[in-house]
């Protein structure tokens, strides 16, 4: 059985899988690292089971049992890979499936009648039935998916489209009024030098009248002044 074959691969000092497994002269295998641990520091050599004499010339690697260590190795993988679930009831791997229940079930279950009249089905039915079932709920899972994940797409270029939109009527609005502002301010400077003209037009007009005036004014002011010279003198006259 795999239990006692274990025993006969495994190292009775260290109880680990033989390492470099040596053979004594009484029969006994050990891992010839541990052989040589346990010798250290003691005055005979002997063996760790029998306590039968030994030499360390007798430490020759047992072959044979290496190749065996090595195949357990690997065949014990493949055991514990393709171990199978089994009934903790009977013992037994569980190979059917009760559909009433809703279990797994050994021979045994159904020998013993516990699952009398009921409908069963193998495992591998019921594995193939699961499959089919998974297969068919994710088909519409994967168009939903499908759909969400474009309608995502939908959504994230229609918030491109505002962001750039945005940039773009803010960009320009900046250069209309930009444009604006230097509208404004060459109207501003021609209305300022258009008042300006008026101004100095009508400031020239204006002194020009008032020179005119004051012509007049002295001329008025010359001849009233001679008048009155005049009348003075004629009075002087008559008097």
């Amino acid at each position: 059985s795999a239990g006692s074959l274990e025993d006969e691969v495994t190292c009775s000092v260290c109880q680990e899988l033989f390492k470099d497994p040596v053979t004594l002269s009484c029969g006994h295998n050990f891992c010839q690292e541990c052989v040589r641990e346990y010798w250290k520091g003691k005055t005979s050599q002997s063996c760790p089971v029998c306590r039968a004499d030994s030499a360390t010339s007798d430490l020759k690697t047992n072959h044979t049992l290496r190749n065996i260590v090595d195949i357990y190795k690997k065949e014990g993988k493949k055991l514990k890979g393709e171990s199978k679930p089994v009934c903790s009831q009977h013992k037994k791997e569980l190979e059917l499936y009760c559909v009433e229940d809703q279990e797994a079930i050994c021979v045994m279950c159904v020998i013993l009648k516990k699952h009398k009249n009921h409908e069963f089905l193998s495992i591998e039915e019921v594995l193939q039935k699961f499959k089919e079932e998974l297969k068919n709920s994710l088909k519409p899972l994967q168009d939903t998916h499908q759909k969400i994940a474009e309608l995502k797409e939908r959504y994230r270029g229609n918030l491109n489209n505002i962001h750039d939109q945005a940039d773009k009527t803010e960009k320009q609005i900046k250069e209309d009024f930009v444009k604006l502002h230097q509208f404004l301010h060459e109207e501003e400077k021609n209305l300022l030098a258009d008042l300006k003209k008026e101004k100095e037009e009508k400031e020239q007009k204006m002194r020009a009248m008032e020179e005119s005036i004051v012509q007049d004014l002295t001329s008025v002011s010359k001849i009233i002044k001679d008048i009155q010279q005049k009348l003075d003198e004629e009075d002087q006259i008559f008097l």
